[in-house]
């Protein structure tokens, strides 16, 4: 049935399929058609990856360039961490195994010894207070110091190592050795113990002990640095008199004088006598046990100390004489001058010997003949070596005593 409104004929429909899906239509080409804005867009979307991985590299190495430093700093840290702690260990063990409790001990030991032994002097002048330090040599109160201590002194105190305090009194002093002799009316005091300073070679290891500063009982430690120094004055000049000192680089300081020097048997082997200048720079120098303990005894004999005398000048045996003297090596003496009428004159010394041994005991140094006669007592015959001609001939000799007028021959 057919209406106005619907009509009968389906020709508009068929037509309108054909319009959808006519086989005979021409179908466009897609690769044909010009971009439209969907490509525009994913090229878009293309550069901003890439400038989002320009950005990640760049922060990247941004970060590396920041953080590297800290980051190889810590990595150092880590190693030397664990390196400390492998030598940690490997120290603890050896520790454990090598104590070195035991050399503390052993200085304690040493400073425990002689401390008793020590004192503080006081010496009251005409020209103010002086100050120094002296040790116990005898249970009856004899006591050694350094004459400069106490010379010129009006009063003399005594302050032991329990600060009871004596009055003092000389018994005598010699200039030239820098010793003194004093005495208290004491008791029953633990003297020092003497060493021979002639055992002491340099790198022995010594103590210091004294009032430096007025500071009692200060004990130092340090080495023998030098043997048979020349005597130097507080400004640092050689002087005449004595020659033979210990030098050590144990602290002394003004106030030290007339204390101790003492070896690894808490044994007397030096009375401390000077420093070089005004404070300690690591350079101080002591009188000899050999020398202080002969002087000594013949201050606490004798009131003074009578000393032999040789005549004759030595000196140093040089590096261009050697040859010329036919010396097999540089030790000895030097014979410069003899004087006429001399115990070395008539013993038949010769200008041009070199004095190579005194009485059995050998001469590195020249200084050292100085006091090897200066302690050998008047009167005394002794035997001496020397090389003349590059031949030894031993030669007697007859000390005798020196001259009042004479200090250093």
């Amino acid at each position: 049935m057919s209406s106005p409104f619907f009509p009968s004929d389906d020709s508009g429909s068929r037509s309108g399929q054909r319009g959808i899906a006519d086989p005979g239509a021409v179908t466009p080409d897609v690769n044909s058609v010009t971009p439209g804005p969907l490509h525009a867009q994913d090229a878009g979307r293309g550069l901003t990856s890439q400038l989002f991985w320009v950005i990640c590299c760049a922060a990247f190495v941004f970060g590396l360039w920041q953080l590297g430093p800290i980051i190889a700093e810590r990595y150092q840290y880590s190693i030397s961490r664990g390196k400390a702690l492998a030598e940690y260990e490997v120290a603890r063990q050896a520790i454990d195994q090598f104590p070195l409790i035991t050399v503390s001990y052993a200085y304690q030991m040493v400073a425990q010894k002689i401390r008793p032994s020590v004192v503080s002097i006081n010496a009251r002048k005409s020209y103010g207070e002086g100050q120094g330090s002296g040790v116990i040599i005898s249970a009856d109160g004899y006591i050694v110091t350094n004459s400069h201590v106490i010379e010129q002194s009006r009063e003399i105190t005594v302050v032991l190592h329990d600060r009871q305090e004596y009055p003092a009194a000389v018994v005598g002093q010699d200039v030239e050795t820098d010793i003194a002799l004093l005495k208290i009316n004491a008791r029953g005091l633990l003297a020092a113990e003497w060493g021979d300073s002639k055992e002491l070679a340099v790198g022995s290891i010594v103590w210091a002990v004294g009032s430096p500063f007025g500071y009692t009982q200060t004990v130092t430690s340090g080495i023998v640095s030098g043997k048979n120094r020349l005597t130097v004055n507080q400004r640092g000049f050689r002087e005449a008199g004595f020659k033979e000192l210990i030098q050590t680089d144990a602290a002394v300081n003004p106030g030290n004088s007339g204390g101790p020097l003492v070896d690894a048997k808490g044994r007397v082997v030096g009375i401390n006598t000077s420093i070089l200048g005004e404070t300690f720079q690591g350079i101080s120098f002591a009188v000899p046990s050999s020398v202080a303990q002969f002087v000594t005894q013949q201050l606490m004999s004798k009131g003074k100390v009578e000393r032999g005398y040789f005549g004759f000048l030595p000196a140093a045996v040089e590096a261009r004489l050697q040859q010329e003297l036919k010396l097999p090596d540089l030790r000895g003496a030097l014979v410069l001058e003899v004087v006429p009428d001399s115990p070395a004159a008539k013993a038949g010394l010769r200008s041009g010997d070199v004095i190579r041994s005194w009485n059995g005991e050998e001469i590195d140094d020249f200084n050292r003949v100085y006091n090897l006669i200066g302690v050998t007592p008047p009167e005394k015959t002794v035997n001496m070596e020397i090389f003349r001609d590059g031949a030894p001939v031993k030669l007697n000799v007859s000390v005798t005593r020196r001259p009042p007028e004479l200090r250093s021959r």
